[in-house]
């Protein structure tokens, strides 16, 4: 069979994932990435569930150990730095984590890793700082039908299959849904911002969280450290906070850096410390902030036919812990669904295509969206803003702790019984 021509839009996790599947079936693909380099920085991330034997399937464990961050364990501080509860992390080899994960590394060198998968395959092609404009694609009925893709320089192409990987506000998505399509993302009131500052002497090698009280908006303040010279911190926040809405809007890191400061100087704890590096040093210059949020397409909304979505730009739910994981097992099932496909006799590349994508879906929806729809229960219950509520909290972590609840009750023990498809069309080269 001739192989598949697969362009992938975006080089965060899913698509250098999605590259390695499907090279290993022949395909010829071009990842592209808008950023001019590798886009090899965010803030720490993790592998767990599903995402572990994920992981060892592909061959990169000793890579991830390598790189992971030896973070001890999660623990609940108060504003005086008092620890209230303390859940370390899970070293069994299981899978079935606690809140810190035994594979808990930074994106940065996961991305790194995942690239490194495909960079010497003459079949994979990677390209910086591109980006499509339009596409368009013939008839889902024509056996030879391709994705017409046009390119921002200019340039035109021709594809069996587009994947668009480009994250929770995915252009491709935009563009795939048609104009006038409603946004499919739910915002949920809450935002989250990291960066760096120096570190000081007393910094924990814990994650280590603290809920600030606070009248109009919950505030929780908190750390993690992956090397000796910097500590990240996060800020996490739920409620209505103008300031911080325009200071997004505008994307200005100045008026992001100022929105931030100003709702958190007073809060206790590290807030004065972290908020005065915040606006002062350099290292705070690596800013993120995004809303929380959920990307919820409508059943049958991850593709339209040869086009499909994968990732956050299909089932994005901001902090919800399975990010990662979600990433590597859907390119794993898209690829899958597609291989299974093209080696049936009879099958034609655009039929394997297409329903392949469909089969995809099916398959992977009630995994990716198993948490959606409960995010709100969650930041009333663990985002609350009166001191009252954040004692009650701090009570029912300190139990909960001492009884290992975090490995009994998490997300991990509701998505086990979803068992995951063998594809043995994957297993050659």
């Amino acid at each position: 069979m001739d192989p598949l021509k697969v362009l992938i839009i975006g080089g965060g996790v899913a698509g250098p994932t999605l590259a390695y599947w499907l090279s290993r079936i022949g395909a010829n693909i071009t990842l592209i990435e808008r950023s001019p380099n590798m886009r090899a920085t965010g803030q720490q991330v993790d592998l767990r569930a599903h995402g572990v034997p994920m992981m060892q399937k592909m061959g990169i464990e000793a890579a991830v150990r390598a790189a992971s961050v030896p973070e001890a364990g999660t623990q609940l501080v108060d504003v005086r730095g008092r620890v209230k509860a303390f859940f370390p992390a899970e070293r069994s080899g299981t899978g079935m984590q606690s809140f810190t994960s035994e594979y808990e590394i930074m994106r940065g060198d996961l991305v790194r890793i995942l690239y490194g998968l495909t960079e010497t395959r003459r079949n994979v092609r990677h390209l910086f700082g591109a980006t499509v404009d339009a596409f368009t694609q013939d008839d889902e009925r024509d056996p030879d039908g391709k994705v017409h893709v046009r390119f921002a320089d200019g340039r035109s192409e021709d594809y069996d299959l587009v994947v668009g990987a480009d994250g929770a506000a995915s252009k491709t998505r935009k563009m795939m849904l048609g104009p006038g399509a409603p946004d499919p993302r739910f915002r949920r009131g809450s935002y989250i911002g990291y960066f760096s500052v120096p570190a000081a002497p007393g910094d924990s090698d814990r994650g280590t969280f603290c809920h600030l009280p606070g009248r109009d908006v919950s505030r929780v303040v908190g750390t993690r450290k992956d090397r000796a010279d910097l500590t990240r911190v996060y800020m996490i926040m739920r409620g209505k906070y103008p300031p911080l809405d325009a200071a997004y809007q505008s994307g200005a890191l100045a008026e992001l850096k100022k929105a931030w400061g100003d709702l958190y100087q007073d809060g206790g704890w590290e807030c004065r410390r972290f908020t005065e590096a915040l606006r002062h040093a350099p290292e705070a210059d690596d800013l993120y902030c995004t809303p929380f949020e959920e990307v919820r397409l409508p059943q049958g909304g991850w593709s339209r036919g040869r086009v499909v979505l994968l990732g956050d730009s299909a089932y994005c739910q901001t902090a919800g812990g399975f990010g990662c994981t979600w990433s590597l097992v859907g390119a794993y099932v898209l690829a899958g669904e597609i291989a299974t496909l093209r080696a049936r006799a009879g099958v034609s590349r655009s039929e394997a295509v297409i329903q392949g994508a469909k089969n995809y879906e099916e398959r992977f929806r009630p995994l990716a969206t198993a948490g959606h729809g409960g995010a709100q229960i969650f930041d009333y219950l663990f985002l609350p803003r009166s001191p009252l509520g954040i004692g009650l909290l701090h009570a029912c972590a300190s139990a909960a702790a001492y009884f290992r609840l975090d490995r009994k009750a998490s997300m991990e023990t509701r998505v086990a019984s979803l068992k995951l498809p063998d594809y043995p069309e994957l297993e050659g080269e």
